[in-house]
């Protein structure tokens, strides 16, 4: 927060050779007034709750992903286990059997799903563009 100089991003239409590209984005410096507004907003936050801008800060979310990772991680393993140990135990006692295999498989989808909400993606690849030589471009179709 409080960066000089930030860059704000967006779909630009151009020309090129005479003919209208499908878009691409420009990176484009904020204004003084820009930046003045912003470094105002940040430091009305900063002011008002410090917990909350504190929690919004790179080193805090990256701490918060470690940590919701580490979680992910250990559902995994524990959905795993449940599940290797309900194989085992349907063969002497049925339904304890198939409560441990229900509730590992449960374990193994949810962590699997929080996985996934974590993994890194580049929004602007999801949406279809990619980075060239000369700044952000839209895929040719």
């Amino acid at each position: 927060m409080g960066r000089r100089g930030a860059i704000r991003r967006g779909p630009v239409q151009a020309a090129s050779k005479g003919r209208a590209s499908k878009g691409r984005m420009v990176r484009v410096m904020l204004s003084r007034d820009e930046q003045r507004l912003l470094d105002g907003i940040e430091t009305g936050l900063r002011a008002a709750d410090p917990v909350f801008a504190a929690r919004l800060t790179v080193e805090a979310a990256g701490s918060d992903r470690r940590r919701r990772l580490g979680l992910a991680h250990g559902c995994l393993w524990l959905g795993m286990f449940m599940a290797l140990v309900g194989f085992a135990l349907v063969h002497e006692v049925l339904a304890a059997g198939v409560l441990f295999i229900l509730y590992g498989t449960g374990s193994l989808i949810s962590a699997l799903v929080a996985m996934w909400d974590l993994r890194p993606v580049d929004d602007a690849r999801r949406r279809g563009w990619r980075q060239g030589g000369s700044g952000w471009t839209a895929d040719p179709e």
